[in-house]
Parts: C-alpha cells; sequence; structure tokens
C-alpha cells in the first residue's frame, strides 16, 4: 500500500505544474481572441486600464470551459512522456503495476476537471457572460461620443451610420458631419444629411446623446404609391425633397445600451447566460408554445375541411330541392287533372339544371344580389385561413430554431466536460507510446488533436444554426470522433505498441481477421 501510495503521489504531483500552465497558457490565447475581435471598438475611445482588465476578466471566466480540455490534455501528454523518457513507467510496470492503474491519478484529475467543467459552464459562464455585455454596454453608453472616431462610419447607434471627418480635442466639436438615416420601413429610399459643422454631447440627465449641427442639408426620398419608371424602363423615379436648415438636433436614445433585469436587450444569444436547469425550463416553454401553435393549425385545417365541403352540401341540397319541388309538381298535375278545366292545359315541366358545374348550380339558387356577396365572402374566409396557417407554420420554423439553440447549449455544457475524460485516455497513453516528454512534440500532437475537436464543436454550432444538423448530434459529434483515437492509443499502449503506420496497420489488420472469424 506504501508503494502504491508513492505511485499515486508522484503521478499527482507531476500533473501540477503542467495542468495550471497549460490551463493558463490557454487562457490567454483565448484571451488575445478576445482583443483581436474587440480592438477596434477598444483603442483610442476613452477605455481606461481598470475596464479593459475588468472585461479581460470576464471573458477568461467565460472561457474556462475551453481551456480546460487542453490542459488536461497536454498536461497527461507532458506527464506521461516525461515519465516514458526516464523509463520511470517501466520501472511501475516491471513491478507488477499496470497501466491503467498508473494511469489512475490522471483519470481522478480528469473527473475533477470535468465537475469544475460543469461547474463553470453552469454558474460562472452565465454570469460572466451577463455581466461582460452589461459593462461593455455601459461604457459605450456613458461615453458614445468617444465612440466615433474621425473618417469612419460609426454604425453603434440602431439605424443610423455617421461619419465625422475632424474632431476637436475637446471630444464636443466635429466638423463633416454626414449621416445616413436607415429608420424606414423600405431601405431603398435615401434619407441623407451633411453639415459643415456640429457639436455632440450627452443631455443633462443622461438618457440622450444628442448631435447638434449647423448650416447643413437634408435629402429625403419619398415614396409615392405608383412611381414613374425611368426613359428606359429600369428603374422607378421618386420625388426627392432637399432641405436646408441653420441648426438641427437629433436626441439618440441611450436606453437602447441599457439591459433589462433578464439580460434579453443585452446579448443576442440568450442561451449563452443560462444554465442547465434554465434552459430545461426554456426547451419546455418551447414545447408547450408548440403544442398550442400546432393545435391552432389544426383548427384551421379543419375550419379549412368544412370551406372545402360546403361544395358537397350545396350539391346535396340542390338535389334535395329538386325533389321536394318535384313533388309539389306531381301533385299540382294530379290535382289539374282531377279539376277537369275547360281552358287549355298548360304543360308544366322542371328545366333541367346542368350538373358539370357546382357553382352554376349554385347560382341558380340564389338571388343575383346574393351571389357576390356569397363569392366574396368565401374568398375572404379561405384568404384568412392561408394567411393564418402560413403565420402559424413559420412561427412553429422559428420556435424550432430557437430549440435547437437551447438544446445545443445545453448538450455542449456536458461535451466539454466530457472530452475532458477522453483526452486523459488520448493523453496518457500517448505520452506513455512516444516516449518524449517538454514542449515539443507532444505539445504539437495536442494541439492537433485538440484543433480537431474545437473545429468540429464550431462547424457543428454553425450547422445547427442552419438548420441542417440535429442540434444533440452536432453537440456531440466532437466526442463521438475523438472517442475512438482514445481506445485505439489506450489498447496500443497495453499491448507495449509503437506509434507507427505498421503497428496501427498489423493493429487493424488483426482486429478484421478477428471480425471475419
Amino acid at each position: 500500500m506504501l508503494k502504491v501510495k508513492k505511485f499515486d503521489k508522484l503521478v499527482f504531483t507531476s500533473f501540477i505544474g503542467p495542468y495550471l500552465l497549460s490551463f493558463f497558457v490557454a487562457e490567454f490565447v483565448l484571451v488575445m481572441q478576445f482583443l483581436w475581435k474587440y480592438i477596434d471598438e477598444i483603442l483610442g475611445k476613452g477605455f481606461g486600464i481598470i475596464d479593459l482588465l475588468e472585461l479581460i476578466l470576464y471573458f477568461m471566466v467565460t472561457q474556462i470551459p475551453m481551456a480546460l480540455p487542453i490542459a488536461v490534455l497536454i498536461s497527461s501528454v507532458m506527464v506521461f512522456g516525461n515519465m516514458s523518457e526516464r523509463y520511470e513507467l517501466s520501472s511501475m510496470k516491471s513491478a507488477g503495476v499496470s497501466l491503467m492503474r498508473i494511469l489512475r491519478p490522471g483519470i481522478v484529475l480528469a473527473l475533477a476537471t470535468a465537475g469544475l467543467s460543469l461547474l463553470a459552464s453552469n454558474y460562472l459562464k452565465p454570469q460572466a457572460n451577463f455581466k461582460f455585455q452589461k459593462r461593455f454596454r455601459a461604457i459605450q453608453s456613458q461615453k458614445p461620443s468617444l465612440t466615433i472616431e474621425e473618417k469612419i462610419f460609426n454604425k453603434d447607434f440602431k439605424g443610423y451610420a455617421i461619419r465625422v471627418d475632424e474632431k476637436d480635442k475637446d471630444g464636443t466639436g466635429i466638423k463633416g458631419v454626414s449621416m445616413y438615416d436607415h429608420t424606414q420601413t423600405d431601405k431603398s429610399l435615401i434619407n441623407f444629411i451633411n453639415a459643415k459643422d456640429g457639436k455632440m454631447y450627452n443631455s443633462a440627465t443622461g438618457q440622450y446623446f444628442i448631435m447638434e449641427l449647423y448650416n447643413g442639408t437634408q435629402y429625403s426620398e419619398l415614396k409615392r404609391k405608383k412611381a414613374k419608371v425611368s426613359a428606359d424602363k429600369t428603374r422607378k423615379k421618386y420625388p426627392l425633397m432637399r432641405t436646408q436648415f441653420q441648426t438641427w438636433r437629433k436626441y439618440f436614445d441611450l436606453g437602447e445600451f441599457d439591459s433589462d433585469e433578464d439580460g434579453i436587450k443585452i446579448n443576442r444569444n440568450k442561451e449563452d447566460m443560462l444554465n442547465t436547469l434554465q434552459l430545461l425550463t426554456a426547451i419546455d416553454s418551447v414545447d408547450r408554445y408548440q403544442d398550442q401553435i400546432k393545435k391552432e393549425i389544426k383548427a384551421v385545417q379543419r375550419a379549412d375541411l368544412k370551406i372545402q365541403k360546403l361544395p358537397e352540401q350545396a350539391i346535396k341540397e340542390q338535389k334535395r330541392n329538386r325533389s321536394e319541388a318535384a313533388t309539389l309538381l306531381d301533385k299540382a298535375r294530379q290535382k289539374v287533372k282531377r279539376s277537369k278545366p275547360k281552358v287549355k292545359q298548360h304543360k308544366l315541366e322542371l328545366l333541367p339544371m346542368p350538373r358539370d358545374s357546382v357553382v352554376t348550380s349554385i347560382y341558380q339558387l340564389t338571388l343575383k344580389k346574393d351571389q357576390k356577396r356569397y363569392l366574396t365572402s368565401a374568398t375572404t374566409a379561405s384568404g384568412r385561413l392561408k394567411d393564418q396557417l402560413k403565420m402559424s407554420t413559420t412561427k412553429i420554423a422559428t420556435s424550432a430554431k430557437k430549440r435547437e439553440k437551447y438544446l445545443l447549449r445545453l448538450n455542449q455544457q456536458y461535451a466539454f466536460a466530457m472530452i475532458c475524460i477522453v483526452f486523459m485516455f488520448i493523453g496518457g497513453p500517448l505520452g506513455s507510446i512516444i516516449r518524449k516528454g517538454g514542449y515539443g512534440y507532444p505539445l504539437l500532437i495536442a494541439i492537433l488533436f485538440y484543433m480537431v475537436f474545437i473545429i468540429m464543436t464550431i462547424m457543428g454550432e454553425k450547422l445547427v444554426r442552419s438548420s441542417e444538423m440535429d442540434a444533440i448530434f452536432a453537440a456531440w459529434f466532437s466526442n463521438m470522433l475523438v472517442a475512438p483515437v482514445a481506445l485505439l492509443l489506450s489498447y496500443m499502449a497495453l499491448k507495449d505498441m509503437k506509434l507507427s503506420s505498421i503497428s496501427i496497420g498489423r493493429l487493424l489488420t488483426k482486429l478484421n481477421l478477428r471480425k471475419v472469424d
């Protein structure tokens, strides 16, 4: 027992340094990704060092589930590679200790890492995402004038593109202002404002950002119901209104940068701010919403079926009316014969009615003043049902996409935790096979495996968002792709096989022969 405890202590203490170093290196690389993404919105816009460090800290917390798997992979390759290079693994095996027993401290560490990944995904990441977005928008709303740079179009305010040629040193005075207004429903219509100079500032209450322009012109293209067609008949012409002004103020509401209690306005990907219980609740809400819409669709289909049966009912009613009319006519003929009048008898007959057209029969059974009303009512009811059915189908498709996003995020939380265990069964056997430690060859191989995992994860997420792959399959696809490699390397390490094309070929041939037998 004393020797076994020494093995565990030796392996576990060997993991501490490489594990922590690999984790912080991965975090550093992922933080650099954040800086590359937001570098244009940070530099020269009034961000203090404290604000920048706060944003980086929040972003680092959100990337913990991404950094933990590669920390397990790199540390396991390095530890067991060093032990194999120094013949420590050979000494342990010669003492009767199996490789799986030697891997036990690493497996325990991988399980603890998987638990930490779940904890970070369920509690740390949602809160950090919320804090990051809230803080980033708060900084933007506090200093919106600093986000407007010279000779660069700014699109921070929804529906507007603003360009300034020059800014004064105080950040208030501006010259050469151009503003495009895209808030109209028809985006093809021009609404452009040009001013020589002006100033920008926040209102006293801090609720509005004000741009006060001087000596400018506003060009507005108006839309008519019937636009004129150009001479070459290639485009339509609309009237243009030009207005010159000496002073013009535009108030931008800073409330669009604020967030509500649920954080819905902060991030377009709301699923990134939910934990497991919240995701399950959201999925259940979407399911109940879809069930309600499906009931509405069935009701619409039943109503449409009734409309389709109206011609059949009209035929039955027509036959019933003809039968009653024929009965009354026979009674009238018999009554005339019994009376034996001296006047000339007139032959009474029913006019033949066409049977090939239901509409013609309905026309004959109704008055002319009612025919148009009946047809208009039927057409309106049919069109209304079609529009309602189309709208319900669109709601189903939209809610299905939202459900797939929630389902993807829910399964990704557990897929990132499971890959930590899978990487342990890749890194440990791989290190014992290649018998090489350090940050050279083992690090390269570990990064290649991690790149495959990340590429498959990103590809699956893109396919889910485009509705081309199931969410559960996309979340676990990278694990299913890497797991067979872990089994193969573990088997090769247990059999003391070398990592070469010849040995792998022999192994596959051997497995194939067993399958044939």
